[in-house]
């Protein structure tokens, strides 16, 4: 078993922030993109990273955006600090994926996807926080947590799946304590994020039902929704990322309606 104090000193092993993304995100709270944009334009890798997360088919741009400035225009504040934080999650990233049937391109595909889908809920109801904007991108790194942690017995975890039929889910809680939800939470306070983006990720696994009318409760219904969603792709279950968490949840009926509303425009708009 994987005491708390060694998944602890992993988590503590996350890197700070780039004197780069702390530029970029300085301007962002300032709410100047084009100095946002400048600083990004000095550095090679992270000008790559979001023209390949920018131009991915389903942020729908018919041509290929590569201006510094230009990004973060069509961006905006919010999407713009999605993605240097999904940048920032690069660095954990490891070369090669062993746990996982995992790589970078689907990676990145995944973090482009929840960004995007993420930023549409919050336009559509009308929520303009920046932080809340931001911590969906807690989410792909919790799943590179779990790759990291699953390497040093990975073993014991392919002999408990092929002997004991264990999920990533059971393997998890069986090794470690921890669930992927608690997980989250260890790197949103890592983050140091507020208390009210804290509650919105606290009620995640949250099964019991729940009164929508609060904001909070709301936002966590729809980030669960798409958490949902996201894992539920055939490429994600290939993965066997899927196996990470109980994915039979419920949803409140009129959440659900107005996040599929949301998402079949996304299709709408591809064909």
């Amino acid at each position: 078993m994987l005491s708390e104090s060694i998944i602890n000193e992993y988590i503590k092993s996350i890197p700070a922030l780039p004197s780069v993304v702390k530029n970029c995100m300085n301007a962002l709270e300032n709410e100047d993109l084009v100095k946002a944009a400048d600083f990004a334009s000095e550095d090679k890798a992270l000008m790559s990273y979001l023209g390949n997360i920018v131009n991915k088919p389903i942020f729908g741009f018919r041509s290929d955006i590569k201006d510094a400035r230009q990004l973060f225009g069509v961006l905006g504040l919010s999407r713009a600090r999605q993605l240097l934080y999904s940048y920032y999650i690069l660095l954990l990233l490891p070369n090669e994926w062993e746990v996982f049937e995992f790589d970078a391109h689907k990676f990145q595909e995944l973090q482009a996807r929840f960004i995007h889908h993420w930023s549409k809920i919050l336009d559509s109801l009308g929520n303009q926080d920046k932080e809340i904007a931001s911590i969906v991108t807690v989410i792909p790194a919790a799943l590179i947590v779990c790759e990291m942690l699953f390497r040093p017995i990975n073993d014991t975890v392919v002999l408990l799946k092929e002997k004991k039929s264990f999920s990533y889910e059971a393997i998890l809680m069986k090794m470690t304590g921890y669930s992927l939800f608690d997980i989250i939470i260890l790197i949103a306070k890592k983050w140091e994020i507020s208390e009210k983006s804290m509650q919105i990720l606290s009620n995640l696994s949250s099964k019991e039902e729940k009164n929508i009318s609060n904001k909070e409760t709301q936002l966590s219904e729809y980030l669960r929704l798409l958490l949902f969603y996201e894992m539920s792709r055939p490429v994600i279950i290939e993965s066997g990322l899927n196996e990470l968490f109980e994915l039979s949840m419920a949803f409140d009926v009129s959440v659900m309606e107005n996040f599929y509303t949301l998402i079949s425009e996304d299709s709408d708009e591809a064909n």
